[in-house]
């Protein structure tokens, strides 16, 4: 059987435990502060790479299914604690706010990002290296320390070869470069800086097919894992929480925040990817707005949740827990 929020802080501490914690301190004994939050925020970094592109490798990147990526908006800054928060609600893939919960769903994270949810699941086990693979290879060495390297894939999307004229390997480097600098910066990135573990080889052997692959089930993977690594540092009351995976759960702020009925700050239901309406300010008035102080703590459920069938996640199941 799966424990609510209060049976689960009945046997680990929480970040709004500690917050109350500190904020109940009064006596002589040194107190329990809460965990400072960090993060490497690599959505700028997206969003200044993609920005520069001009229409034929715009064009690349729609092929292979990504053009969602295309779209991300620039964030300044995030709420680590509004992230945080909703990391901690998150298990086996449902938000619990509360009584309410947001069955979080392959087709939600395509929603919010335009990400391909194809039936071919990505593997780690990697085929015989396509001639573009093997060419990716050898040029991200040469560039950096390998296709392992962020740098070096975001050396090759620069490039200014990159044209109508191009070779067809060197289109598909392209193609594959994007796939990795994306998922190291936004999707699912590693806990190293600049570094990504490419667990994901199969899917980009043959980039006609890059498409084809369930990225949406890959991405949601990986913010389990994130969440899991959440709970267990705040479990063993680390002093500082690096969210590593802070980038990719933008799809899970994007989700909760287009799931409530925030009045005239609501975003319309028309236009999808549903990242392309989240821009800096429009994220930090929607976050105010539904910002509270409970006893001590900081609660991020001042709204309601938008019923079926107005929410644009018409995948989402809500429910009330009984």
């Amino acid at each position: 059987m799966e424990a609510t929020l209060d049976q689960a802080a009945l046997r680990a501490p929480t970040l709004e435990q500690d917050q109350r914690d500190s904020a109940a301190f009064t006596g002589n004994s040194a107190p329990r502060s809460a965990p400072a939050i960090t993060s490497r925020i690599s959505v700028q970094k997206v969003c200044s790479v993609v920005r520069k592109f001009g229409k034929f490798k715009r064009n690349l990147v729609e092929e292979i299914g990504f053009g969602g990526m295309l779209k991300v908006q620039m964030l300044a800054r995030l709420n680590l604690k509004f992230i945080a928060w909703l990391m901690e609600r998150v298990e086996s893939g449902k938000l619990k706010i509360d009584e309410r919960i947001l069955q979080i769903q392959y087709r939600d994270v395509q929603t919010v990002f335009g990400l391909p949810c194809g039936t071919r699941l990505i593997c780690p086990d990697a085929p015989e290296p396509s001639e573009a693979c093997v060419e990716f290879l050898c040029v991200s060495s040469s560039l950096s320390k390998g296709a392992h390297s962020l740098k070096a894939a975001e050396a090759y999307l620069l490039r200014d070869d990159i044209s109508e004229d191009s070779s067809k390997v060197q289109i598909d480097c392209f193609k594959i470069a994007f796939v990795v600098f994306v998922v190291g910066h936004l999707l699912a990135p590693s806990t190293k800086y600049d570094y990504i573990s490419i667990d994901f080889w199969a899917a980009l052997s043959d980039t006609s097919r890059i498409k084809e692959f369930n990225w949406c089930r890959y991405v949601l993977e990986h913010l389990i894992r994130a969440v899991r690594k959440l709970k267990s540092d705040i479990r063993n009351r680390h002093k500082t929480i690096h969210l590593c995976w802070l980038p990719h759960f933008s799809a899970g702020h994007v989700f909760y925040l287009d799931n409530l009925d925030l009045g005239p700050l609501s975003k319309t239901q028309e236009d999808l990817p549903r990242i392309s309406l989240f821009d800096y300010e429009s994220v930090k008035k929607m976050t105010d707005r539904i910002t509270n102080d409970v006893g001590g703590a900081t609660s991020f459920a001042g709204a309601n949740v938008r019923l079926l069938p107005f929410s644009i996640f018409i995948h989402t199941v809500y429910a009330i827990t009984q």
